[in-house]
């Protein structure tokens, strides 16, 4: 009998996953303005090493505490790497460079393109299938991306939006090749005692090369360059990655694409509220397409999903009486059962 049989029906915690999902949409929008207020007083890849530093030290904190702390299996410690370097230090440095040459409204945007990218990465390198749903989702996403960059209004004179809007899709792109090598890849150990090391891995490697490039000299130790520099580290690369573990256990992917389209929402209007930015027309354009996009990628997975479920149901259904004694806890948490972080 196959062992699909043994999946058992997922149980979500509606309320505390939401919960968790408004307050890193909250704090991860939040964080742009902030950051961009940090940037005033430090260059920006020291900023980014010190922030990593504080959030390592604090998902450490949080893991100790939760019990989860404990060395990883030497198996997984390859692709620990590879998310550290590239889903972490590579895409948060990239973004904040990014941020010194684009308002923080469009930079949350352009940031959170990432699941756009995902779909076309993983029919690709993983042979997921590439659906109508995902391939409209796809092109919504591309037509807002065009809208933000609105070509018609570049001049070769400023090229600013250029370079700041190339470097955060180079790092959106280089976290969806993290991505891939994270699907490939079968999980021996508990998401949440795996996080402190990857964000270890991407301090170790991130401050030498901040340090070859830029002087500690320049930073203005100020109380305007430490509240940002606190908020970022503790609470956007520390509690809001402990959060997005604990809503991704609690809500289904559907539900997780509504964090990537309000995050640059809570974006936008916090840039607006405390830098007095303004967004063009094609700056929330782009932002409605690209959150229809997203959504619409969610709706295809969810579809996938139920299907799976009801195909395990079924083979359930039929092999109950045979099937040995299975464990309550749920897949995600079985040993070797997770190959995605």
């Amino acid at each position: 009998m196959t062992n699909r049989s043994l999946i058992p029906v997922p149980r979500y915690a509606w309320r505390t996953g939401y919960l968790l999902l408004a307050f890193v949409a909250l704090a991860w929008g939040l964080n742009f303005p902030i950051l961009k207020l940090g940037l005033e007083n430090s260059p920006p890849l020291l900023f980014t090493a010190i922030r990593m530093l504080l959030g390592t030290l604090t998902m450490f904190i949080i893991a100790a505490a939760m019990g989860n702390l404990r060395l990883p299996d030497r198996r997984d410690w390859p692709v620990l790497f590879s998310v550290g370097v590239l889903q972490n230090m590579s895409f948060i440095a990239l973004v904040t460079l990014g941020l010194q040459f684009l308002p923080a409204g469009r930079a949350a945007i352009l940031a959170y393109t990432t699941p756009i990218w995902v779909v076309p990465a993983a029919a690709l390198f993983l042979g997921e299938r590439f659906t109508l749903p995902r391939m409209l989702g796809v092109s919504l996403g591309l037509v807002g991306l065009i809208t933000v960059f609105n070509p018609g209004s570049l001049s070769w004179s400023q090229p600013d939006v250029l370079i700041g809007g190339g470097l955060i899709m180079l790092g959106t792109l280089v976290w969806t090749a993290g991505l891939v090598h994270v699907r490939r890849h079968c999980w021996h150990g508990d998401v949440l005692s795996l996080i402190p090391w990857q964000l270890l891995i991407s301090v170790l490697v991130l401050t030498p090369i901040a340090l070859a490039f830029e002087s500690p000299a320049d930073i203005v130790w100020e109380t305007s360059f430490l509240w940002p520099l606190i908020f970022s580290g503790t609470v956007a690369s520390g509690l809001c990655v402990a959060a997005q573990v604990a809503a991704i256990r609690s809500l289904p992917a559907v539900s997780m694409s509504l964090s990537s389209a309000a995050v640059p929402a809570v974006g936008l209007w916090s840039s607006a509220l405390f830098l007095g930015e303004q967004p063009s027309n094609s700056d929330v354009l782009g932002f409605v397409l690209i959150a229809l996009g997203i959504l619409t990628v969610g709706l295809a997975d969810r579809r996938q999903a139920l299907s799976s479920i009801r195909e395990a149901k079924s083979l359930r259904a039929v092999g109950r009486s045979s099937a040995p004694k299975r464990t309550n806890r749920p897949v995600s948490e079985q040993p070797n059962a997770r190959c995605g972080l």
